[in-house]
């Protein structure tokens, strides 16, 4: 590999993942958005039909994009809402038809007004020649996906975490992978400093408004729910939308959710659905890719046999991870056993798309920072 290529972004015959255009990831992507004046209901039933977590908001009287409506957003609404109009999650078995009105009301109402409402993941878009390692530095401020502009009327498409991982997934063996980046699949995740035992945990019947406060005070999108120190299920941002479908489940305990989302998603296509994909400290960085990208989950938790050291169940975690979950019933390739973990098991640990990019781009090659390329968010 010439290294000098990747001093230069976008250009090289020989095309490191790194020095890839953001183009290239999102040719032939169809593009899905919902219109500024739509109502939060209809923005949720689209992230349900397309199985997405975000969407670009189009303003057609002006033609132009004016943000992005994401699940964090969704969730700080519903907390504003519950905060000001509905009974303390003191009473969570409880609805009130008072309550029932103020959410029917709500999930009516234009979606416009939540876009970057959590301040999470704000509307941030690059030109079509932006390479990943320029795009990297705008998802280590937070982000998990950019817009690829061709105008400001046009957007090419949705570029996110899991594409540029898979591709490089895809492309791994091919000779202008480096040894440093080789070398880095092959490493465990206890290795690699990815078993924390500080985790963000909920119990079964931990109120889901609980369970969303404790998404956004520590800026996460993902929360294990453990009884008796055993992983039992994962409450995810991604199944917030479901409670704009059925107002009930707001008053509701996390595992109630849960359930709920499951059975609507085997309902709507036919598959079942694990609700934790989980792997043990021992398995390799390559292996926790290859089941995230087999099985569509933007993480995977990192468990242990019980009796092992147990997680801090305070929910207070070291360093913010964020992490989305999804899931897929495909089936992940063979492995070592030891490599997998089980229900049976204590949570110990989280790898997210988010670590593995962080890791990836630590561990290839340094290009040379462009100091007249603007990373801000297109507000």
């Amino acid at each position: 590999m010439d290294n000098n290529t990747a001093d230069r972004p976008g250009v090289g015959a020989t095309t490191h993942w790194l020095s890839m255009q953001a183009q290239e990831l999102v040719e032939n992507q169809k593009v899905i958005q919902v219109d500024s004046q739509a109502t939060i209901h209809e923005a949720c039933d689209l992230l349900i039909k397309h199985n997405i977590q975000s969407l670009p908001l189009y303003d057609s009287q002006n033609r132009s994009y004016i943000g992005m409506f994401d699940l964090h957003d969704l969730a700080t609404y519903i907390l504003m809402n519950k905060r000001q109009h509905i009974e303390p999650p003191s009473s969570p078995s409880t609805s009130s038809p008072l309550a029932r009105m103020a959410v029917e009301r709500r999930s009516s109402e234009q979606v416009s007004k939540l876009s970057d409402l959590s301040q999470m993941n704000p509307f941030y878009s690059v030109v079509p020649e932006t390479t990943v390692a320029q795009i990297a530095a705008v998802f280590a401020k937070g982000a998990h996906r950019v817009a690829v502009m061709q105008s400001e009327r046009e957007i090419l498409g949705i570029l996110s975490q899991a594409r540029i991982i898979r591709y490089f997934y895809e492309h791994a063996e091919e000779p202008h992978i480096s040894s440093q980046e080789l070398t880095l699949l092959d490493r465990s995740l206890k290795d690699l400093g990815l078993v924390t035992h500080d985790i963000v945990v909920a119990t079964p019947t931990t109120p889901v408004i609980q369970a969303l406060s404790m998404l956004e005070r520590w800026h996460i999108s993902s929360i294990a729910i453990v009884e008796d120190n055993r992983i039992v299920g994962n409450l995810s941002v991604t199944d917030i939308k479901y409670l704009i479908m059925d107002k009930s489940l707001v008053n509701g305990t996390c595992m109630e959710l849960v359930q709920k989302v499951r059975f609507v998603q085997g309902v709507q296509d036919g598959q079942d659905r694990a609700a934790v994909f989980a792997v043990r400290p021992e398995a390799t960085l390559r292996y926790a890719m290859t089941k995230m990208i087999a099985t569509g989950a933007h993480r995977v938790w990192i468990t242990e046999p019980q009796g092992a050291e147990q997680p801090d169940m305070s929910p207070r975690p070291r360093y913010r991870r964020a992490s989305v979950s999804s899931a897929s019933s495909q089936t992940v390739p063979i492995a070592p056993a030891h490599y997998a973990g089980a229900f049976d098991d204590s949570v110990c640990g989280i790898v997210s798309l988010t670590d593995v990019l962080r890791l990836l781009v630590e561990n290839g090659p340094k290009p040379t920072p462009d100091p007249s390329y603007n990373y801000a968010s297109m507000d």
